[in-house]
């Protein structure tokens, strides 16, 4: 696994939030329309850039999520580095003007899923794995 790959995906989104945010004085840019499609059941659905940020990093979460099914050193360095973003949106959310909205916890949520269902799968994986292998004979 490359250094790259130690790299949490949700950082991206995180960078890219923080960038919007200082630059408009306020996360007040995740409620600008893109756009209203009309529906057949004569609803109009806005979408939101909020909402398509939140789209955007729900892709990055199922990319993380895949790459945690990989063991090893990397993996855990991963979940670290996924660990303390949490930390980090967790303390812009308390502590920093523009970053207290429904926008930015959905994604400080997704944040802290990232490095729990990391853990839990590479337990999983590496159990699995170490079960197989002692089925077949090498480990004892």
């Amino acid at each position: 696994m490359s250094k790259l790959e130690m790299f949490p995906l949700l950082f991206v989104s995180f960078a890219i939030y923080a960038a919007l945010t200082l630059i408009q004085g306020g996360g007040g840019w995740t409620e600008g329309v893109i756009t209203t499609l009309p529906l057949y059941s004569k609803d109009a659905w806005t979408i939101r850039w909020g909402d398509l940020f939140i789209v955007g990093s729900m892709a990055l979460l199922f990319i993380e999520l895949v790459r945690a099914t990989k063991t090893g050193t990397a993996s855990i360095t991963n979940h670290l580095l996924s660990f303390l973003l949490f930390i980090a949106v967790l303390l812009c959310f308390i502590l920093a003007p523009g970053f207290g909205n429904s926008v930015f916890f959905i994604f400080l949520t997704m944040t802290l899923l990232d490095p729990m269902a990391g853990f839990i799968v590479t337990t999983v994986s590496a159990r699995r794995d170490l079960g197989v292998a002692d089925r077949s004979g090498l480990l004892g």
